[in-house]
């Protein structure tokens, strides 16, 4: 039981590299969920867009470039997205924004998955079977499994 398969989500949600940026958007936020597979339509994985991608594309260019923003104590108009920033992203898809993806194979251990999370700073892991999408797993998924073995080894954690 210490392979990613046995503890990734196997419903996923994913969208193809035609869809538009409004489209994913809208799924986000029906589904509830942070990061979607890109494949083609054959179901091979091509790529992963994020609520993070998104989201990005309306933050000011000097925001991205500074280490400490906290310091920063009212952004003001800023808070809201230009005109020109929401015309812009009514026109893109998903293939304009989407990032290589980053993934496992199903048979891999836990260990190494949340090693690459680490490495790739990713929340979700994809998990793929000759490179077609077969689940996700968030870094939850993989701490429970982490604590059911713990939980088992050691017996309950309160009496």
């Amino acid at each position: 039981m210490d392979q990613i398969g046995h503890w990734m989500k196997r419903e996923v949600v994913s969208v193809t590299p035609d869809a538009t940026l409004r489209e994913v958007a809208a799924l986000i936020l029906e589904k509830r969920v942070g990061t979607l597979p890109v494949v083609d339509n054959g179901g091979t994985l091509v790529g992963t867009v994020s609520i993070t991608d998104i989201v990005k594309m309306f933050l000011p260019d000097f925001v991205a470039v500074m280490d400490e923003i906290d310091f920063v104590h009212d952004f003001g108009n800023l808070e809201n997205a230009s005109v020109e920033d929401r015309q812009r992203a009514k026109r893109l898809h998903v293939s304009d924004v989407m990032e290589e993806p980053v993934a496992m194979e199903e048979d891999a251990g836990l260990v190494h998955a949340l090693s690459v999370m680490e490495k790739h700073n990713l929340r979700d892991l994809i998990v793929i079977r000759e490179g077609k999408l077969v689940g996700i797993a968030s870094q939850v998924d993989i701490g429970r499994a982490f604590l059911t073995e713990f939980t088992k080894e050691t017996g309950p954690l309160y009496t």
